[in-house]
């Protein structure tokens, strides 16, 4: 008995994974929109449809490759001829994935919009998102169209280059945009500096994450063309976009008695608690919310917890934009 590894497995491996991939981070993605919505009720609601519909889109395209793998691994369970039929990946993968890619990078570039104030920056992320999106549903086309996966690769070669190379370019301009506005309005004030330093720490963390899967999969796809490798990556492509997202928007929760130095963490609503010494006179809480002002005496240190709502000011002129910033991140 040869100790090589079957052909049909170079098909069907790369295939369970993604399947395997793609069922993981649906958990991933489930647990962060419950805890969005429990959190953070009050965000407007164009942000809570935009998390409902991409997590509507992410349920059906798992429901979607949970019947392609239930016909190949149960159904036609050992028929190598059954692995080349794409069966409803077109469908799945690229006409849903483009999309939902899209859907969060038109956020990102929105949010780069109001945070810089430059039009220009947020058209150019919108360009590349819609390209993407584009290609990608070019590519589910011709996937239908060949109804095999042994020519997929081949044949709707650039369709797919582009699709992961808008992708790529989109990542990189989001994650170096928002750096760099971030950047430039720290103000270096302990209060500000912590939040800008979360904010760019996230944003970089989750940019890279998208980035870095689109360059797996295009190296995969030109260095193996004929295989299915990039299958690994490409299935759960749209659910890293989403839980990106998320964890965007979840950085805001605050975890009772998880904290350090004098600090701003951001919390659900638009709330915000401070850590460190008690308010001076010089920043102390406008008088429209000194009602909302809390102090706790606790072994000499002070928690307070300031509920800003939405038309009063709590910080001084230099923090201003700042403040604005942190409330865009949960409200586009």
């Amino acid at each position: 008995m040869s100790g090589s590894i079957p052909a049909y497995a170079t098909t069907s491996g790369p295939l369970l994974l993604g399947y395997l991939f793609n069922w993981g981070l649906l958990g991933v993605l489930s647990v962060q929109v419950y805890l969005y919505y429990l959190a953070f009720p009050s965000d407007r609601r164009l942000t809570k449809l935009l998390v409902a519909g991409i997590y509507v889109l992410e349920l059906i395209q798992t429901i979607l490759m949970t019947h392609d793998a239930f016909g190949t691994y149960a159904t036609h369970f050992g028929d190598a001829a059954f692995l080349d039929n794409i069966q409803l990946l077109p469908l799945s993968i690229p006409i849903i994935s483009g999309p939902v890619s899209c859907a969060v990078q038109m956020h990102y570039g929105y949010l780069l919009y109001k945070l810089s104030g430059s039009r220009l920056l947020g058209s150019v992320v919108a360009f590349f998102a819609v390209i993407q999106c584009s290609a990608a549903l070019v590519q589910g086309v011709q996937a239908f169209v060949l109804n095999n996966l042994s020519e997929l690769a081949t044949k709707a070669f650039v369709s797919e280059t582009v699709w992961l190379s808008g992708s790529l370019m989109c990542d990189i301009l989001i994650a170096c945009g928002m750096t760099y506005v971030l950047w430039k309005k720290d103000t270096r004030l302990p209060v500000t500096h912590a939040i800008i330093t979360k904010l760019v720490r996230i944003v970089v963390e989750t940019g890279c994450l998208t980035a870095v899967t689109a360059v797996i999969q295009l190296v995969l796809l030109v260095a193996f063309p004929k295989k299915l490798y990039f299958a690994c990556v490409g299935f759960a492509l749209s659910k890293f976009y989403s839980n990106s997202l998320l964890a965007i928007l979840n950085s805001r929760i605050r975890i009772e008695g998880v904290h350090t130095d004098p600090a701003v963490q951001m919390m659900g609503g638009s709330s915000l608690a401070f850590y460190g010494k008690p308010p001076t006179s010089e920043r102390g809480a406008a008088s429209p919310c000194a009602s909302a002002l809390k102090i706790d005496h606790n072994a000499g240190s002070y928690v307070v917890d300031v509920h800003v709502r939405h038309h009063t000011e709590m910080w001084d002129v230099r923090d201003e934009e700042i403040s604005k910033a942190v409330d865009d991140v949960g409200t586009p």
